[in-house]
């Protein structure tokens, strides 16, 4: 009889540990586990905003799943705009137009999890673009189809 294996370095992460990538938007994301970890089953992140940083309004393949750990949000999931704030939690299925801002003076955290997994190499290969001297629109919108994921509106804005 053979056992297999079985790799548990990636199985526990201490508080701050895990792979990360900076967004030049405002945006530290430490990745707890990711669908190449888990057969592409799901992600999961940890995501530190700085105060104002958020996303244009969009859509993706993947549910998503926020947990709210520090700060305060405002966030619109269809057309309902609400504040988010520690302990709150928030599911957005897929293909649902969503997005959200992080307000006030402090920057926030959140525990997301994208299920199914994968959007991890959308956000490796945004980062470049964002790090460029101008934003290359086309180049995002063009990353973001390969990836699932389309932009339907502006970011939020504080009110």
């Amino acid at each position: 009889e053979t056992t297999m294996a079985i790799d548990t370095s990636n199985l526990l992460y201490r508080v701050g540990e895990g792979d990360t990538t900076f967004q030049a938007s405002g945006e530290f994301w430490v990745w707890k586990a990711t669908g190449e970890m888990t057969e592409g089953k799901y992600d999961q992140v940890e995501l530190v905003t700085l105060p104002q940083a958020g996303p244009p309004e969009h859509t993706h393949t993947q549910d998503e799943l926020f947990y709210f750990l520090e700060g305060k949000y405002r966030m619109k999931v269809r057309d309902e705009v609400f504040t988010a704030s520690v302990g709150d939690f928030v599911r957005v299925p897929a293909g649902t137009s969503h997005t959200w801002r992080c307000i006030g003076k402090n920057a926030g955290k959140m525990l997301l999890t994208y299920v199914p997994g994968g959007i991890r190499g959308f956000l490796e290969e945004l980062r470049p673009l964002y790090l460029a001297p101008e934003l290359d629109i086309a180049a995002v919108m063009a990353l973001a189809a390969k990836y699932g994921t389309v932009v339907t509106g502006p970011p939020l804005t504080e009110e």
